[in-house]
């Protein structure tokens, strides 16, 4: 078994944010735990507690590298699309990536801090990039007005998301509905027909 000399503290963090996040494409969030990720690294539990400072803290970084990978998908889809259709591109993007990196997706909205605590300030800055993305298309159709821009790239996020929590849990099925993709489609562009008569 390896002791806490053979890796450097940068070494170790690399280590164990690998494993956990492999851990949580594999088996899910539902069954991950620390414990199992110290087993696997050949440490203890109290070494990764030790670099991370807590569950939660660990939890979040694993996350925070679901959220740089998503995040440069969704780049990359606005990139591809050259300005036609940006919103479009996104939420297509955004069920593509969903559906195919369910595991560590999901981990995204399972996870729930522990003692009522906040979300610690270098975190946040991950998950507003995202709304950024979504309320630069959108200010121009709101004679850039950022308030009003902010709200519907969060009715907009809310809409598709669950669009894909639907779809990815069978229920669209169940009451025989379109794909998640046409569906998305429809809702951004009855959405904005909706804010452009405004």
């Amino acid at each position: 078994m390896a002791r806490r000399a053979d890796h450097t503290r940068k070494e170790l963090t690399e280590l164990a944010l690998n494993a956990g996040l492999e851990l949580i494409r594999k088996e899910g969030f539902s069954n991950f735990s620390a414990r199992k990720v110290a087993s696997q690294i050949g440490y203890t539990i109290g070494t990764i507690y030790n670099v991370f400072g807590s569950y939660d803290d660990f939890i979040l970084h694993i996350n925070a590298r679901t959220l740089d990978e998503w995040y440069g998908v969704m780049e990359a889809a606005i990139a591809a699309d050259k300005g036609k259709h940006p919103l479009r591109a996104m939420a297509r993007a955004y069920i593509e990536y969903s559906s195919t990196h369910y595991e560590q997706w999901i981990a995204l909205f399972e996870h729930h801090m522990s003692h009522k605590r906040s979300l610690p300030k270098w975190y946040m800055p991950k998950m507003a990039r995202f709304f950024a993305l979504v309320e630069t298309p959108l200010l121009p159709m709101l004679n850039n007005n950022y308030r009003k821009a902010k709200r519907a790239a969060r009715i907009l996020w809310a809409g598709i998301h669950g669009i894909c929590v639907l779809s990815l849990s069978g229920k669209l099925d169940l009451v025989e509905a379109d794909s998640a993709q046409i569906l998305a489609m429809s809702f951004i562009d009855h959405y904005i027909a909706g804010l452009t008569c405004e």
